[in-house]
């Protein structure tokens, strides 16, 4: 079945084509009916009943019967106009107009026919002949048949013209003052539109189709209000009418697509919801090419709240009929992304750049090349296992359009870092920052940092990385790019943790980091000592950082001070045995041994301070041997200390 397109929100002209083609299907009615006479008894009597199956099959075997009499046609036609079967009604309008040529009002609902369908060309044609020559009682018709289809083309000056010369014919036409009105409004000139919508209502009393037009304009012009106000008019005329509540449902989801405040917006769409649903439990209408408009917005307006389960299966019948209105997969696809339903959705965002690509210039697409590849991009970064290759190739195209989107910047970066690929997950991570960080973004800092250790050749701990998923099985981009000559990665990785810790001041993990960094691979004393006694301050039994601490004044990293190294090695130690129940760390014992020894071996040192050190020392190589048996440097230490006290 071939697809049509919907033209949907966002396109004015689009809107106004469809707003005159509904005025096209009342105004239809006003037609003068063929004579009774014109068809068999039998084909009444179905028409009077309601049984329009029963008459187009009474119908067709008339036609079979007379091919040549041009009134089965034309109300066969009619039949399948009031269907909205329109490709179907403009066939026997066609074979009733080659029957009888000058038969008008075949060649009438021939023009309305090609309104419906867009043929704006052969609709005017049609509609400019009839003007000339149709019969007087007809005149009128076509005056305002011409002026829909001007109305659908946008040139609203002659619209008015010929909606003016309509009334010429039929002063007190309620339909011809409604249509007057909306030229007027679209004119620019609301004032004379209600003048016009006012004197319709004078001519027709009982008229429920004004106060649609009148709420359209209302609309129009923002006054919300007043387009709540005549919408509720009709639907407290009758509330079961079915017609009623598909009308207010499509001017409630125009109302809801042109609000700026965030409060009506969700009432409008809300509003826009009840009224389909109740037109549909009315009417029964099923999801078909004659209801495609009310299930399409439908579907538009659960998404608009979120409501992406109700969405999606409302997108799927649309589909189903099929039917591709304008951007439906790339809608369709957002509602599935919001159930995390990320493959299916992958799938519908691919299908939209297929039908862009079919439509060309005929797309009139509403969603940007950036909004696109980004959602595409996250069908593969949160799904699970996630394709982290495959999202950054559609995060970078999406960036190619607007490269200030800060999360699609992080995630690439948290992609490339997931994937090892250190150098390139900094690159982005520094775009990300160069775009402004707050307290709630500063995990960002501490990212960067851990991926300039692993650049520097320092391993972090990945699971703290923040916001990634399963990568699973996942490759990627190289991991082993050249990282820049120039760059001290230590150096970069203090300063990404530095701006972390201004927001996270007590992370002792990061705390820890920073100060391990500092004193072990850049030989910063000062700092390092200032982040590990910043760490001692939060938790004061942190027994790797006593440990470090004392390293750093015992092995050289800061001034030696073998009183100081002493103090917090010894505080290392037992911190150990409190936390574990011993001390089983060889290195600090063995350290400890050493800052005796050459504490006691230091010149000027006070001969009974010497020998209790030695003594010390002696003591705490034995202790390394009880962790360590061979070991050779206690070994020589312990024989070197031996001698030098007595007990």
């Amino acid at each position: 079945m071939k697809k049509k397109l919907l033209c949907t929100n966002g396109d004015r002209r689009g809107r106004l084509l469809v707003s005159c083609l509904i005025l096209a299907v009342a105004a239809i009615a006003f037609v003068a009916p063929v004579r009774a006479q014109d068809v068999s008894a039998d084909i009444r009597q179905a028409l009077t009943s309601g049984d329009t199956t029963g008459a187009i099959n009474l119908l067709n075997k008339a036609i079979e019967f007379d091919r040549a009499f041009f009134a089965n046609y034309l109300v066969l036609g009619q039949i399948y106009y009031a269907r909205e079967q329109y490709a179907q009604a403009k066939t026997q309008f066609q074979l009733a107009v080659e029957r009888k040529k000058k038969d008008f009002q075949s060649a009438y609902y021939l023009a309305m026919t090609h309104l419906q369908l867009g043929e704006l060309a052969d609709a005017e044609k049609v509609m400019d002949e009839g003007r000339k020559r149709a019969s007087k009682d007809m005149k009128s018709k076509f005056e305002d048949g011409y002026g829909q289809v001007m109305m659908a083309k946008g040139n609203y000056a002659e619209a008015d013209r010929a909606f003016r010369q309509a009334l010429v014919y039929e002063p007190n036409n309620a339909t011809y003052h409604i249509h007057l009105g909306n030229a007027n409004f679209r004119e620019g000139v609301p004032a004379l539109a209600v003048g016009e919508y006012e004197q319709a209502l004078k001519s027709d009393t009982g008229s429920t189709e004004v106060y649609y037009n009148w709420a359209e304009a209302c609309l129009e012009m923002k006054d919300y209000n007043c387009a709540m106000e005549k919408l509720r008019v009709v639907l407290t005329k009758d509330s079961t009418y079915a017609g009623a509540w598909m009308r207010a449902g499509s001017i409630y989801f125009k109302a809801g697509l042109s609000s700026t405040n965030r409060e009506d917006r969700i009432n409008r769409f809300k509003e826009a919801v009840g009224s389909y649903r109740r037109y549909m439990e009315l009417s029964g209408a099923k999801p078909d090419s004659a209801h495609v408009r009310a299930y399409f917005e439908l579907a538009m307006a659960y998404m608009n709240l979120n409501g992406f389960e109700d969405a999606a299966a409302n997108f799927e019948k649309v589909l189903a009929i099929p039917y591709e209105a304008r951007d439906i997969y790339f809608n369709y696809g957002k509602c599935l992304w919001g159930l995390k339903e990320y493959e299916k959705a992958a799938e519908m965002f691919q299908k939209h750049l297929d039908w862009l690509q079919r439509m060309g210039d005929q797309a009139h697409s509403t969603v940007s090349p950036s909004e696109l590849y980004q959602y595409l991009g996250d069908c593969y970064y949160y799904r699970k296992p996630a394709d982290y290759a495959s999202a950054i190739t559609y995060y970078k195209k999406s960036l190619e359009t607007d490269s200030t989107q800060k999360r699609v910047l992080y995630n690439i970066a948290v992609s490339y870092h997931t994937l090892k690929s250190y150098v390139q997950a900094i690159e982005y991570y520094d775009k990300r920052i160069a775009l402004g960080v707050d307290s709630a973004g500063s995990y960002i800092y501490k990212n960067a940092g851990f991926c300039a250790l692993n650049v520097a050749g320092k391993t972090t701990e990945d699971q703290d990385l923040q916001n990634v998923s399963d990568a699973g099985g996942a490759t990627g981009p190289d991991s082993s790019a050249t990282p820049p000559p120039d760059k001290n990665y230590y150096q970069e990785a203090v300063n990404y943790l530095e701006n972390y810790l201004q927001y996270n001041p007590n992370d002792a993990k990061v705390l820890a980091l920073a100060g391990s960094t500092y004193m072990f691979q850049l030989k910063d004393c000062a700092n390092g000592v200032k982040a590990f006694e910043k760490l001692l301050s939060i938790d004061p039994n942190d027994c790797n950082a006593k440990r470090s601490l004392g390293f750093a004044y015992f092995g050289g990293i800061c001034t030696k001070n073998y009183d100081r190294a002493l103090d917090y090695m010894l505080e290392a130690n037992s911190c150990l045995k409190k936390t574990t129940g011993a001390n089983k760390d060889v290195d600090l014992t063995l350290w400890i041994a050493q800052c005796y020894h050459l504490r006691a071996a230091e010149k000027g040192t006070d001969k009974a301070r010497s020998t209790a050190d030695f003594k010390a020392a002696y003591n705490w190589y034995l202790e390394v041997l009880k962790l360590s048996p061979g070991n050779k440097t206690a070994i020589e230490g312990r024989d070197n200390t031996r001698y030098e006290f007595k007990d």
